[in-house]
């Protein structure tokens, strides 16, 4: 049959993927063709997908004129033979020996030339004759759109992968992307699939937050609230929890609690400090307390732990001790600065500062190492140290 047209790809189904056990016969072994012909097609369905080819299905038969002339002439030009040499899976099909294929492609016209990527996709279907320059412009349509259906491919992978390691924004992003394109390519409905359940669990979270602020325990619900903005950022459950983290911010009653409670967090912080002996950490969170907290219980309580410091003189000297290493540690960092400026002199008073705060410590051997560098000369070995 002669046809010199091209039918568009969205008139046809996916490339038949059961069709399992149809063959055609080989190609005459005295009309070799320019690159290796494959006879089978579950053969050649499944080659294209193991190498991530797309597929050239040509159907014809053995007594049609322009299948003859197709092979003949425009499948042995160089620009095309070596297009699909080294980017399809050429597969040539007889009609009348695989009908049920013939029938499932819609083939109406000798030859039918379906151009598919690796996943079934028909990306071009053209009947009849057509010339090398045409025939070749389909070609490379075809290789980019197979192209493109990689990168959703990996993109859908890659999905995977973040949403094993817990990166589920990046998952969101990279599955909106293959939705957004993959049109009605399997890869899409996959990708639709996954981000359905990626944003059921983030309802689910939604759900948790409205529970705790319906028993009264806005905090709690705020946190919830929030964890799932972070963890879940680019789904509607996390825009939803945004609104509603608003919301509950703006009522007076969320606001004396999130007071109540950084009151008592900073309590809780100070006494395990106290605990611990970090007597100037524990002072300047008691600070804290009594000034932005002073008419709560806590910024009296933390008065009171100050006062047991201040009124120890062992406490206080260790307090005095820390806060002299915190400043050591300030004025080498200075000292360092000034150096990298070519200011010799501040760097010099910097580190003079530190060997007067902290002597026979390991900042102070910092300080006279630097010193002796500044100075041209090689640093001595101290001796004598007591702290670590």
């Amino acid at each position: 049959m002669l046809g010199l047209s091209t039918r568009p790809a969205g008139r046809v189904p996916a490339l038949v993927v059961a069709a399992v056990g149809l063959t055609a016969p080989p190609g005459r072994a005295a009309d070799p063709a320019p690159f290796a012909w494959r006879t089978d097609y579950n053969a050649a369905r499944r080659e294209a997908q193991d190498k991530g080819l797309p597929l050239m299905v040509v159907v014809g038969t053995e007594q049609c004129f322009y299948c003859k002339k197709l092979d003949a002439t425009t499948l042995r030009d160089p620009a095309v033979s070596a297009a699909v040499a080294s980017g399809f899976i050429p597969l040539k099909l007889d009609a009348r020996a695989n009908p049920e294929l013939a029938k499932a492609l819609k083939v109406q016209v000798y030859p039918t030339t379906v151009l598919a990527g690796a996943d079934g996709k028909i990306h071009a279907f053209i009947e009849g004759y057509l010339e090398a320059d045409r025939f070749a412009e389909h070609l490379k349509r075809a290789a980019n759109a197979a192209a493109t259906a990689d990168w959703m491919a990996r993109d859908y992978q890659e999905a995977g992968k973040a949403i094993g390691a817990g990166d589920y924004p990046r998952a969101v992003s990279l599955l909106r992307g293959v939705i957004k394109d993959a049109e009605d390519r399997p890869v899409g409905a996959k990708a639709r699939e996954v981000l359905e359940g990626v944003e059921r669990q983030a309802a689910g979270r939604l759900v948790r937050a409205r529970e705790l602020e319906e028993k009264g325990f806005t905090p709690e619900a705020m946190d919830t609230l929030a964890e799932l903005m972070k963890t879940y950022a680019g789904t509607q459950a996390a825009a939803n929890a945004a609104t509603r983290m608003a919301g509950l911010a703006d009522k007076p009653e969320t606001a004396e609690r999130q007071k109540a409670r950084q009151a008592r967090d900073l309590l809780a912080l100070a006494r395990e400090e106290f605990r611990a002996g970090r007597y100037y950490d524990c002072l300047q969170r008691c600070d804290h307390l009594a000034a932005a907290f002073a008419d709560r219980p806590e910024g009296k309580d933390g008065a009171a732990l100050a006062a047991e410091i201040k009124g120890n003189p062992d406490r206080l000297a260790t307090a005095c001790e820390q806060m002299n290493e915190r400043t050591a540690a300030m004025y080498l960092t200075l000292a360092e600065s000034w150096t990298k400026k070519g200011q010799a002199a501040e760097a010099t008073a910097c580190l003079d500062k530190v060997m007067k705060l902290v002597p026979n410590s390991r900042q102070a051997a910092a300080a006279q190492a630097q010193l002796a560098q500044l100075q041209g000369r090689n640093p001595a070995t101290p001796t004598g140290f007591t702290k670590p």
